[in-house]
């Protein structure tokens, strides 16, 4: 009966770790693609802020989406940016109000959607080390 007790402790210690371990990993950033294109998204709390906050060096093209409609942080912003020639070069739906992307020098339309309101700017990356966006909606 001792080996049974002994495997049953085992057993529960694994599940135990197993349970915790995935909770610290839904906590993570990831860092998504798009057609080459990386990308982060999230910041919903403030520890994935201060995630965002470690990976931004990375990325050279930050963006904040806020709605004065909604106390708190957002997402589900979609967010568009297209090269000078206006090809898509990253599409998709925020995680967050922390939008960051690493593009090469040049010049970008970026495009941010929120419940049918759409913003835009065309910004250059020339010449400076980061680009700061912010979007504020009204929705």
């Amino acid at each position: 009966m001792e080996g049974f007790d002994l495997r049953v402790h085992k057993i529960i210690a694994v599940l135990i770790f197993c349970l915790f371990s995935s909770f610290s990993f839904a906590a993570e950033i990831e860092i998504l693609k798009y057609r080459g294109v990386q990308y982060v998204s999230g910041g919903m709390d403030a520890a994935e802020r201060k995630k965002m906050d470690n990976l931004a060096s990375r990325f050279p093209m930050h963006m904040v989406l806020t709605s004065t409609a909604v106390e708190g942080p957002i997402s589900g912003v979609l967010v568009t940016v297209k090269d000078l020639s206006g090809n898509v070069i990253l599409e998709d739906e925020s995680r967050g109000p922390l939008f960051f992307v690493e593009v090469v020098g040049g010049r970008y339309t970026i495009e941010a959607t929120y419940k049918g309101e759409t913003l835009t700017e065309i910004k250059d990356l020339t010449g400076r080390r980061y680009l700061r966006l912010r979007f504020k909606f009204t929705q």
